[in-house]
């Protein structure tokens, strides 16, 4: 094997693998000889190899034991892990797995109780012959990452399905006929049923979450094509992919999230699966966590002395005892809240109530802050701790924000907008942005500002910023988008 081939995949079994189809990207070993180390490429010029563990034998200090062990001693990501043979071979360990996977049973699979009253169903890679298994399938490999796994189901005296066994299914157990369907299913783990031939393979696969029906989405459909083609410029895969994904996020080695981000949100989820699995995201759990919640924002923000509006936090208790100690206007917030939602401007002490009353029974803890008029705000965006754009938006036309929800017309929901070099900014915003910025992380972020006069205060840190077409690319065009590729393309080759 030539020692440029860009090897991404390492399967191991202790049986001939004869029937594979050859594929430069895939190096096929014996679990001897995986065990004493004699691979025939260079680990350290391949940082990213994951290793599929085909062993007939899973059992406490059997050979596919120790091939799971030793490659995540070598610091190769491994399917399955040592973790997920163990629970998988202690059946207690997966009990509490079962009201999930039997719900999914009972949603999806909807054959009659009669006879055979016990089936035994093959998974592959998370994927199923039978279309109505595929959600369960798919559950079932997040959960265990046995690329073959056999999963019994019985019916029970009322004449409900459930699951009475889940096991690994050795390699050399599966007949013949059924090789096709394992080696589609292997493809697609490993990407290589998505090259051309003709074409030079692509350096890595990145996913691309979003929601098609969310309506204030980070990016538009033109920039998620934009995405996609600055991705073949750059010979990397980028493919769009969904909630409904999820247990197909390891075949991928980054992940961007173009989807509004929230804490108890599958974006979340996301990214914390990107994490464990060692798969580079944008955006971080760390991210999220500080730009979700605006009270955690603020804290940190003011304690690092990055100017802000005046600014109270308020609970139920200290609610009441403010009464009558504001001067307003006044904003009241929601923490967790986007694009506007959640915040409330009052002009007087009843209206401030209410606000305050409503929010109280969403939240434990409220923002107040100042009202900052000002004509438009600032949006720095900041990627890698360097500025990556800059805007002006606008009010809304005869509202106090940039998004009017309650406008009936569809001009009148958003304001205009001016974007610019980044040199042109004045230096005083810059200088705050990305400091602000760097409290929170080396993500990609969007940071507000107001100015007035020689004032600059930072009114938010966004972690999922809008990268739209026709809005925030109008002065770097496509670069925007390579730019974001190649910081991810980055941490895909550091981590």
């Amino acid at each position: 094997m030539k020692e440029n081939t860009p090897v991404k995949h390492i399967i191991v079994s202790d049986k001939p693998l004869d029937f594979l189809p050859t594929d430069p990207a895939v190096l096929t070993m014996s679990a001897t000889d995986f065990i004493a180390n004699k691979v025939e490429i260079d680990l350290r010029k391949q940082p990213l190899l994951k290793v599929i563990n085909l062993c007939s034998n899973f059992d406490y200090l059997s050979k596919g034991y120790y091939c799971s062990l030793l490659a995540e001693a070598r610091g190769m990501r491994c399917v399955p892990s040592v973790a997920h043979i163990v629970t998988l071979n202690w059946k207690r360990n997966y009990q509490s797995e079962l009201p999930e996977l039997n719900a999914l049973l009972e949603k999806h699979y909807k054959e009659e109780p009669d006879e055979p009253l016990a089936r035994t169903y093959t998974v592959y890679f998370g994927r199923c012959k039978i279309e109505q298994l595929e959600p369960l399938a798919r559950r079932l490999f997040d959960m265990f990452r046995f690329p073959l796994m056999q999963v019994e189901i019985k019916a029970d005296p009322k004449g409900k399905w459930i699951i009475s066994d889940i096991a690994p299914l050795s390699l050399a157990e599966l007949p013949v006929m059924k090789q096709d369907y394992f080696i589609s299913s292997l493809q697609k783990f490993t990407g290589s049923a998505w090259r051309s031939p003709q074409k030079k393979k692509e350096k890595y696969w990145i996913a691309i979450l979003h929601d098609p029906e969310e309506q204030h989405a980070p990016s538009n459909k033109t920039a998620l094509q934009k995405f996609i083609k600055a991705g073949k410029d750059l010979n990397v895969s980028v493919e769009l992919i969904t909630k409904n994904d999820f247990s197909s996020l390891l075949e991928y080695d980054g992940l961007l999230i173009r989807e509004t981000t929230a804490i108890n949100h599958h974006t979340y989820r996301f990214a914390l699966k990107a994490e464990s699995e060692d798969i580079p995201s944008i955006d971080d759990t760390h991210s999220i966590i500080r730009c979700c919640n605006k009270v955690f924002q603020y804290e940190i923000l003011h304690a690092h002395r990055i100017p802000l509006p005046k600014t109270w936090i308020l609970d139920r208790k200290s609610a009441k005892t403010s009464v009558g100690s504001f001067t307003f206007p006044l904003v009241v917030k929601i923490p967790d809240g986007a694009f506007s939602l959640g915040v409330i401007k009052v002009d007087k002490e009843e209206k401030f109530q209410a606000a305050v009353s409503d929010l109280l029974k969403k939240s434990e803890i409220i923002l107040v802050q100042e009202f900052v008029q000002s004509e438009f705000d600032w949006r720095i965006g900041v990627l890698d701790g360097q500025p990556l754009f800059a805007c002006k938006y606008f009010m809304a036309d005869g509202h106090w924000q940039i998004y009017n929800h309650s406008s009936k017309t569809k001009k009148g929901q958003e304001g205009a907008h001016i974007t610019m070099a980044v040199e042109d900014v004045p230096k005083a915003v810059m200088d705050v942005a990305t400091k602000a910025a760097k409290l929170i992380g080396d993500g990609l972020y969007g940071v507000d500002l107001k100015q007035f006069g020689d004032d600059i205060v930072v009114m938010e840190v966004n972690d999922n910023p809008n990268l739209d077409a026709g809005i925030e690319d109008q002065h770097l065009g496509d670069k925007l988008y390579r730019t974001v590729l190649e910081s991810l393309i980055t941490r895909i080759e550091n981590r």
